[in-house]
């Protein structure tokens, strides 16, 4: 079997992080998916010329069962893939998943099967993207004006049936222009992100867990200061409260503060993880399988991180196809806490693939796809919507 044709497609069907996916054929008919999570902030255009030229100059008549062979060649091979970036790491995580779903499917078995069996039936999840409300928010609103809003909000996350939800409570105040990513924490800045924690924690109760994310805005004295003071609300961890690219200013933060520390979306490789696992600075690693190195890297970042117990929450606010990739590596890691969704975006997010897993959660936990391969198949009729670039 070999690969001869692919597809990549840039979504261009709503409006919050259209993904970008790739589809690669075999000469028996099978087809794999992967998605490159790449499709916000900057370097949208950039994914996808990566994408395209590692296609065409080392994917093309090769054997997509030599899942392991490809990655190395691609690192090996392509000289910037050696301390590369997101652009190219993402386009190398893209392509693994795809051959991963194809040898699944070829195999008739789900892609945990192959990495050493599952370990659980379901995957306890967390929503993020809530916070901006939606359509099944108050009054529609599509962002809380007040704290009130905020709570009534998120105890509607915990009647749709979740019981861990995140957000970013240190954004400007509603109807106010964002002015910067300071890193000094500025008092009322800081009051209010405390208010709008308090807020959700007496909305949802005690037994509902809240992540706080940081994004790495703060300096390190602001984000020990925020840290300790939100410990009485009992966040279950708080995320890049510094940069990630400062893994002694992340250890300095969790030695002192007496909160789960998790970092990780944008680190890459497992040697770009070495650091933080080695010098223990985390408490739960976030390695985002679309853009670490994908299947294949994110299962050996988790056995690396097993050795020093810790725990693995791999990041995921992207699309249908991203999700099920997480999802085959959660369900055969023994280090696997919980996992990232964003499951209330317009349906049509979702309708990407046929069988999206965001729209199958139940009482906070997500079922482990038992379909072969990555557990999910296209939406031709939606896809053949989006522009593509055909490579054969």
């Amino acid at each position: 079997m070999k690969i001869i044709a692919a597809d990549i497609y840039d979504v261009d069907l709503h409006d919050w992080k259209p993904p970008i996916i790739l589809r690669l054929i075999t000469d028996e008919g099978i087809y794999g998916l992967g998605e490159f999570p790449l499709c916000y902030g900057a370097g949208r255009q950039a994914a996808l010329g990566m994408l395209k030229e590692l296609v065409e100059r080392y994917v093309i008549g090769s054997d997509p069962a030599r899942v392991e062979a490809m990655w190395h060649t691609l690192f090996r091979s392509t000289f910037w893939a050696q301390g590369g970036g997101p652009v190219i790491y993402g386009g190398m995580s893209t392509i693994d998943e795809a051959l991963w779903d194809i040898k699944g499917k070829a195999l008739g078995r789900p892609v945990y099967d192959l990495l050493g069996g599952k370990v659980r039936d379901t995957l306890r999840v967390y929503a993020n993207g809530w916070s901006g409300g939606g359509e099944w928010a108050p009054e529609n609103h599509r962002e809380p004006r007040n704290l009130e809003e905020l709570g009534e909000i998120a105890a509607k996350v915990v009647e749709l049936g979740y019981d861990a939800l995140k957000f970013n409570p240190f954004g400007p105040p509603y109807g106010q222009p964002w002015t910067g990513h300071e890193r000094i924490l500025e008092p009322w800045r800081a009051d209010l992100g405390y208010a709008r924690v308090k807020a959700v924690r007496e909305a949802v109760g005690p037994r509902v867990d809240i992540m706080v994310e940081c994004h790495g805005w703060f300096g390190t004295a602001s984000a020990i200061e925020m840290g300790r003071r939100l410990v009485d609300l009992k966040p279950y961890f708080y995320e890049e409260p510094v940069d990630a690219m400062n893994v002694a200013c992340m250890k300095k933060v969790s030695e002192n503060v007496p909160l789960k520390i998790a970092a990780g979306e944008r680190l890459y490789t497992r040697y770009g993880f070495r650091e933080y696992i080695e010098s223990q600075a985390v408490d739960i690693l976030q390695p985002d399988v679309g853009l670490a190195g994908g299947i294949t890297e994110t299962k050996k970042i988790a056995a690396y991180a097993e050795t020093y117990d810790l725990h693995i929450q791999p990041h995921n606010c992207h699309g249908p196809i991203a999700t099920a990739a997480a999802a085959q590596v959660d369900a055969c890691i023994t280090n696997f806490i919980i996992q990232e969704l964003v499951p209330f975006r317009d349906r049509i997010a979702y309708d990407l693939v046929n069988e999206p897993l965001e729209l199958q959660v139940k009482d906070g936990y997500m079922p482990v796809p038992e379909g072969p391969g990555l557990g999910v198949t296209l939406n031709e009729q939606l896809l053949s919507r989006c522009p593509h670039i055909r490579i054969e």
